[in-house]
């Protein structure tokens, strides 16, 4: 997995890291709404330029959160819905687009687009779009599963003084998730998700320059450098998560996520002088796996009719690392 994917997982993370919910009981019509717009920041302890997020949706079908978690409302309304977001750090900046229709029969249909624009320091700017479409069906208020693909790819071009470089990358992976909340009598009721992902990336990098090298008589003579790379790695992701909320403004989660990683890649490095020529191939085969658990608790403070704060703390473990993350939000529903 690149550093863009890990950077695009991470600011796609805080449209759905936590559940929010509130402990009112207004009534119906009160606590009906068609939007919902939210500013939000995400900071990790291993990080240390945060995550800033402004994001919109509407519900053509209006959302009802009467006496429900309020994170769950939408969900649980089953409304179709538009939706667009931004999020920014010191170095990336996203805009995406999403969609679902519902159809009387209870199948989904829907889509996202986004753009993910990187800076760097010697070099120009990246972007980076991924398509996604999706598909799947209710079984009941509470149950829904969905079956979607995902595709993205860039390439990157360098070039100054006698050093050129072309980097290419195609991303694609099928995903399916299954999620199903039950309604407690005591307490409000408990969201479980299952899922699996397989995705497979193929990447190719070629550069070619010239620099300069002593040579005996400490005079120095051109030397034409050649590398190339290509590879394609393949992920499995498996994951559990279940959020148990304890009051409509309360919840604690737990979670369980396998990564599998398998890799292939080939090389190759040549250089020419005037003293001789060097080429040299290989191939490389990497196999690894990861196991991370988290533990969350979130809070939905209603203050007013219309706004609301939420705020999140999660501890992430992979293996023998730690981290945690840290959000905070202000959301309006009207």
């Amino acid at each position: 997995m690149t550093i863009n994917k890990i950077s695009l997982s991470v600011i796609l993370y805080l449209a759905s890291c936590a559940s929010f919910a509130a402990d009112t009981s207004p009534s119906s019509s009160e606590s009906r709404f068609h939007h919902q717009a939210e500013i939000g920041f995400l900071d990790t302890s291993e990080s240390s330029d945060g995550l800033a997020s402004a994001s919109y949706s509407y519900f053509f079908q209006g959302v009802d959160q009467t006496d429900v978690p309020l994170e769950l409302a939408p969900y649980l309304s089953q409304s179709s819905v538009v939706s667009a977001r931004y999020a920014t750090t010191d170095h990336q900046d996203l805009y995406a687009l999403s969609g679902e229709y519902i159809f009387d029969s209870r199948f989904f249909i829907g889509g996202a687009y986004s753009l993910v624009t990187q800076e760097r320091e010697w070099f120009d700017s990246s972007d980076e779009d991924t398509y996604e479409i999706n598909a799947g069906y209710y079984f009941n208020p509470y149950a829904k599963i969905t079956l979607s693909y995902l595709t993205s790819s860039n390439s990157n071009h360098d070039s100054y003084d006698s050093y050129n470089s072309h980097r290419s990358e195609d991303y694609d992976a099928i995903a399916a998730k299954y999620e199903h909340y039950l309604p407690f009598e005591k307490t409000s009721g408990l969201m479980l998700t299952a899922g699996v992902t397989y995705a497979e990336m193929k990447s190719e990098y070629h550069s070619a320059y010239t620099t300069y090298i002593p040579n005996g008589t400490n005079d120095f003579i051109p030397q034409m450098v050649e590398s190339s790379h290509k590879g394609k790695d393949e992920e499995t992701t498996l994951i559990i998560d279940a959020d148990w909320y304890i009051t409509n403004a309360w919840s604690v989660g737990a979670g369980y996520k396998y990564l599998n990683f398998d890799g292939k890649s080939t090389y190759s490095y040549s250089s020419q002088s005037p003293e001789g020529s060097i080429n040299d191939t290989g191939n490389y085969i990497s196999d690894d796996s990861f196991n991370v658990y988290t533990v969350n608790t979130s809070y939905f403070w209603k203050f007013s009719k219309y706004i609301s704060a939420r705020a999140s703390i999660e501890q992430l473990f992979i293996d023998s690392d730690s981290d945690t993350s840290f959000g905070i939000a202000i959301n309006a529903r009207f």
